[in-house]
């Protein structure tokens, strides 16, 4: 009772902190978030906004170059309202370009790092920017675009170059003012900050609206649940083009005057030593690192730190538990959110398991709903009068969330048909209007919520969502395949789905070709991992692909006598899966 009595406490405290945080959002228009970061430029400006390597970057550096890309941008003849692309894997100049851009009424398109050919044709297209900003070490990934596309931008690359067709940013910003420039107009929070990509059912990258409302939402909403100290130091290891490393960690840092420990990359190998020798107080996971963690060997640091929160999404219930106890970590906050929506959850009390709570009492107040769902039509059931069911307690179904006017509202993405399709109407009533978020939840009778699968033909792995249609296009025009089926599947000791493709040929595959032209067709976390060759692909009534059936059988050889075959990225082919290399995947010897 008494448990129960102080989770209580926490969670009422900790709303009403998020929700007085969110009513001053509305309240002044023009106190964008770049004011807020800039604000402590002035007011401590010797404080360590960026740890990164051996560098220790200022709130004042921060913001000086923040202003230096402000004046590049209105210097290249770009408006309030333009959009810029940023291709640019981590560093501090990622985050001084887009809050530059930003701070003049520009938008950041912030491209994902592992796109190449089509995908990075698509998302730089969709983009609508005429400028690039590139990343040296990205140039290889942009030069696998076609013509058209390249013709169609100015490059500016960060960092050392000698190609004659880009344009050296760094020599340019060092000529510039550090002073912010003299703007004759106002920027808001109706106006358009940053386009987030997110991989949706279509297979295309789609390009998620994040206006300076949202992205004061997102900001200030979270940093209230966690409630960092100026004194804390947040280690991030995530990509800076995602919302949960690019706004949910940045935030926590940035918008409290604490400091962010930025990494390039994830690694194992590392973790501990960065945790000790920037002496970190807060960490962004997502579900995938915690597992790498747990499966790494005892580090001497790993209970001899400061780490005392854990936040982020994705943590597996099964090893929960495991990675609180084993690391000593005081509190974990998961949270639950989709980049483009209007569903917020955050697990307050370190509930084992959950996203989030809504009690009972506040059901009305907040906007989520959990609605019965039609699994084989991929849509919400309806009553005889045509609304939506709400799920009982422990009942699986669609998550949804009202979108309200001055809200939790939903900007959606740039392609406005994408936008109508995450619209559900007539739902409880005539005329109302909810977001769809595409995944599968469930509620207990406490109010705790339970994140339980995607929907349809997207899957996650290694943090990221797949699209199957995505993967299914990359095997079009490789010589002799006919038709291909894409799902994702278990595999043990790992989040997520692996992606698997059953085909269909017309004689024998090269499976090496094969791999080399997936590979420069795909991001790497989307290369499908075992390959099944059948002889047909069962289809519905509807003329859709059985994806049901396939799960069902999986790989196991003894139970598919189709050819099965698994990717084998050292050799960059596939290699035949077979009872022995079955046998090794299920007991966990093959590290992935």
């Amino acid at each position: 009772m008494l448990t129960k009595i102080k989770n209580e406490l926490i969670y009422l405290s900790t709303l009403r902190r998020i929700l007085s945080s969110l009513k001053s959002i509305n309240n002044d228009e023009s106190a964008i978030i770049t004011k807020k970061i800039a604000g402590y430029a002035d007011s401590a400006p010797d404080s360590v906004a960026i740890y990164f390597e051996d560098k220790e970057i200022t709130y004042r550096e921060l913001i000086n170059g923040a202003n230096q890309y402000s004046h590049w941008f209105l210097d290249n003849g770009l408006q309030k309202g333009d959009v810029v692309a940023l291709l640019m894997e981590n560093r501090p100049e990622f985050l001084m370009a887009w809050i530059g851009i930003a701070q003049v009424g520009g938008t950041s398109a912030l491209i994902n790092t592992n796109l190449t050919g089509h995908p990075l044709n698509h998302s730089l297209s969709i983009s609508g920017a005429s400028k690039l900003i590139l990343g040296k070490e990205l140039i290889s990934n942009f030069e696998t675009t076609d013509d058209t596309v390249k013709g169609s931008f100015q490059v500016w690359v960060e960092g050392d170059i000698n190609k004659q067709d880009y344009n050296n940013l760094g020599l340019t910003l060092e000529n510039l003012s550090i002073v912010m420039p003299a703007i004759d107009y106002d920027v808001t929070n109706e106006d358009v900050a940053l386009y987030i990509y997110t991989s949706g059912t279509t297979g295309d990258p789609k390009a998620a609206t994040i206006t300076h409302r949202r992205l004061r939402l997102m900001l200030m909403g979270f940093a209230s649940a966690v409630v960092p100290k100026k004194t804390d130091r947040i280690y991030n290891v995530l990509p800076l083009y995602h919302s949960a490393g690019g706004i949910i960690a940045v935030g926590l840092a940035l918008t409290t005057g604490a400091s962010l420990v930025l990494k390039r990359k994830f690694s194992v190998n590392d973790f501990w030593s960065d945790v000790n020798k920037y002496n970190v107080t807060i960490f962004q996971y997502i579900g995938e690192l915690c597992r790498y963690l747990l499966n790494a060997p005892e580090h001497k640091f790993e209970q001899n730190h400061n780490l005392r929160i854990a936040t982020g999404n994705g943590l597996r219930p099964d090893i929960w538990d495991d990675f609180k106890n084993r690391f000593k970590i005081k509190r974990i906050l998961e949270f639950y959110g989709a980049t483009e929506g209007n569903i917020s959850l955050i697990n307050y009390d370190g509930k084992s398991g959950a996203i989030g709570r809504v009690p009972g009492y506040l059901k009305k107040m907040l906007n989520i709903e959990i609605v019965k769902f039609d699994v084989e039509k991929e849509e919400p059931i309806r009553d005889e009068k045509g609304f939506c069911i709400p799920c009982e307690d422990g009942e699986v179904g669609e998550a949804i969330g009202e979108i309200q006017i001055d809200a939790a509202g939903f900007d959606g993405y740039v392609d406005k048909q994408a936008t109508q399709k995450k619209i559900l109407s007539d739902v409880f009533v005539k005329e109302d209007k909810w977001f769809r978020s595409g995944d599968l939840l469930s509620r207990d009778k406490d109010g705790y919520f339970y994140f339980i699968d995607r929907i349809g033909d997207t899957f996650r792995w290694k943090g990221e969502n797949v699209a199957t249609s995505e993967v299914a296009h990359a095997f079009q025009g490789f010589n002799n395949i006919e038709e291909v089926n894409v799902y994702g599947v278990d595999l043990p000791g790992n989040d997520g789905k692996a992606g698997m493709a059953a085909l269909v040929a017309n004689s024998d595959i090269n499976l090496k070709d094969l791999y080399s032209h997936l590979k420069n067709s795909l991001p790497s976390y989307a290369m499908p991992l075992i390959l099944r060759i059948k002889k047909e692909i069962e289809i519905t009534g509807t003329f859709k692909h059985k994806k049901v059936d396939l799960v069902k059988e999986g790989y196991n050889p003894q139970d598919v006598s189709d050819p099965l075959f698994f990717i084998d990225d050292k050799n960059e082919n596939y290699t035949n899966l077979d009872v022995s290399f079955y046998e090794k995947l299920i007991n966990k010897d093959i590290k992935l």
